[in-house]
């Protein structure tokens, strides 16, 4: 912060910081690196003049010269005004708006102003713009005056020299990821010794962060299934970019062990789980990521029918009939633990191609009640005591007291299926309690959770379950809750609790807000032991509820 704040304060006196650059820029490579999935972060389109921006599920419109930090996208949207400077959305535009927009770009954002480094000079920003801004030069080269493309290149080489002094080694995880593709790039796009220093800087931080961020079992150790795919997306395209040698084929490795986990981690929909932070459409899909790591390394892994990543800490069970995501993992890693939520024994589950148990997902990044309530342990499919927190969530991405995990045993075969684990997340309470989880998943696909709370004096025990908007409650003609959508049918079984009905958010995607229905499962209090079972029926079997 320090050395931000003197820069600043610095370029007020200089004039040349204040001018896009005028340097000739370093020499460009003779074979330049096309896009490679690119243009996950939203939408532009250009009609009389006028650009409409479509990012969070949220359009706003500008026209030239576009005012980058207009008032409003400095207060509740500064996630909004970052995707905006990401520019990955620049392949949708036609050549003469293409340029028109850049060129604005690079006349109104000059660094050292006061709080550059927040979005239009952001290192995680600028790793997104590089690598958009090189790709779309390599596609629409012959295409381009002269002067902008002098001046194009100028930016680019300008904005990599700022990135390499400005690493976002301090945050690490997918951030400086994403710093390390952007140098790769830099490496293929110039000439000389610019490229071979932004290649060995590439090398020497992925050669420490492969075995730092990708777990032994593959998961990217900031354990959001959403941000491991966008971390695999990123690293195909450091593979692809990089010379033969030990790091490329050790690279390779981590790849192999990540797509299995994209692939299990997709939901018989198509779309890829919620734990933790992200989203159903945050990144690269999976379809995409899918066709482009064929090209690179061949065929897709097929999805497991039972896996378990005890890195992790995530259990799964996939047959013709249902899909079960399991968490009974810690919150996330000790150094960076922005992206955990409260999840520690939560699970997803879906029916078919039906999602019917649904993680809450998260609507923005902003401090406030949306991103406390994603974060919170009453907002997934887990157990609270008198609804306090596993760990001791704060502002938008802290976290201080977080509970141990251990696993007791766990057998996932195709005939058994079994995880028993326990968690302190609430030892901090009087009494000390703690928390065992047992759920199996019977040859008749029966699920049966068993909860006990060792400890405790009298605290509240609830357990949770929120639903996918599409699913109805229904009551049988055994008084059993029925869950339905569509064909698929489920039905609860919680003789030991007192069964209530909330209406709670699902936020699938960054500001996408849908109202559903959560089931609040009463126990009693601690210390105590409970269970309830989810039962697979068919449609046939409850034609009189209809």
């Amino acid at each position: 912060m320090t050395k931000r704040r003197a820069l600043s304060a610095l370029a007020r006196n200089i004039p040349a910081l204040k001018t896009p650059p005028h340097k000739k820029a370093p020499p460009l490579a003779g074979d330049l690196p096309a896009p490679f999935l690119s243009g996950a972060h939203g939408t532009v389109s250009v009609k009389n003049g006028q650009y409409t921006f479509n990012f969070l599920n949220s359009p706003r419109r500008f026209t030239l010269p576009v005012d980058w930090h207009r008032e409003d996208l400095n207060t509740g949207t500064r996630l909004w005004k970052l995707n905006l400077h990401y520019f990955d959305y620049l392949h949708q535009l036609e050549n003469a708006d293409f340029e028109a927009l850049v060129s604005d770009w690079i006349a109104q954002n000059r660094p050292f102003k006061p709080g550059y480094w927040l979005d239009s000079w952001n290192s995680y920003a600028m790793s997104i713009r590089l690598v958009a801004w090189m790709g779309e030069y390599q596609r629409r080269q012959a295409h381009l005056g002269y002067a902008f493309a002098e001046r194009m290149i100028a930016s680019i080489a300008e904005q990599a020299r700022f990135l390499q002094a400005n690493l976002e080694e301090d945050i690490g995880g997918n951030h400086l990821i994403k710093n390390i593709r952007a140098l790769y790039w830099c490496g293929r796009f110039f000439a000389g010794e610019t490229g071979c220093k932004a290649t060995r800087t590439a090398n020497r931080l992925l050669a420490r962060e492969l075995d730092r961020q990708i777990l032994p079992d593959g998961f990217h150790f900031e354990l959001s299934p959403a941000y491991h795919c966008q971390v695999l997306a990123d690293l195909l395209d450091c593979w692809r970019l990089m010379a033969p040698g030990s790091l490329r084929a050790k690279l390779e490795s981590k790849l192999v062990l990540m797509a299995q986990i994209a692939s299990d981690f997709t939901h018989p929909d198509g779309l890829i789980s919620l734990f933790n932070d992200g989203g159903l459409h945050m990144t690269v899909s999976c379809g995409a990521l899918k066709d482009a790591y064929e090209t690179l390394l061949g065929p897709w892994p097929q999805a497991l029918s039972g896996s378990q990543y005890r890195a992790a800490g995530f259990f799964l069970k996939r047959t013709s009939k249902l899909f079960l995501a399991y968490d009974a993992g810690r919150l996330g890693p000790d150094g960076l633990p922005a992206h955990a939520h409260g999840d520690v024994f939560s699970f997803e589950l879906s029916l078919g191609q039906q999602r019917m148990i649904v993680d809450t997902g998260v609507f923005e990044y902003n401090a406030g009640a949306r991103r406390a309530h994603s974060r919170a342990t009453v907002a997934h499919n887990t157990l609270t005591l008198d609804d306090h927190d596993q760990g001791e969530f704060w502002s938008a991405f802290r976290l201080g007291r977080r509970p141990g995990v251990i696993v007791n045993s766990a057998c996932i075969t195709a005939g058994n299926w079994m995880v028993d684990a326990r968690h302190d997340g609430y030892a901090h309470l009087d009494g000390s309690p703690v928390h065992r989880r047992v759920i199996t998943i019977s040859d008749d696909e029966t699920i049966s959770i068993q909860d006990a709370i060792a400890g405790g004096r009298g605290q509240r025990a609830v357990a949770r379950l929120l639903l996918h908007p599409s699913v109805e409650i229904v009551r049988d003609d055994r008084d059993h809750i029925l869950l339905r959508s569509g064909e698929a049918r489920l039905r609860l079984e919680a003789e030991s609790a007192r069964v209530s009905v909330v209406e709670r958010p699902w936020w699938p995607d960054f500001g996408c807000e849908v109202m559903t229905r959560q089931l609040v499962l009463d126990y009693g209090t601690a210390p105590g032991e409970w269970s309830f079972q989810l039962h697979l029926e068919t449609a046939a079997s409850h034609s009189n509820t209809s």
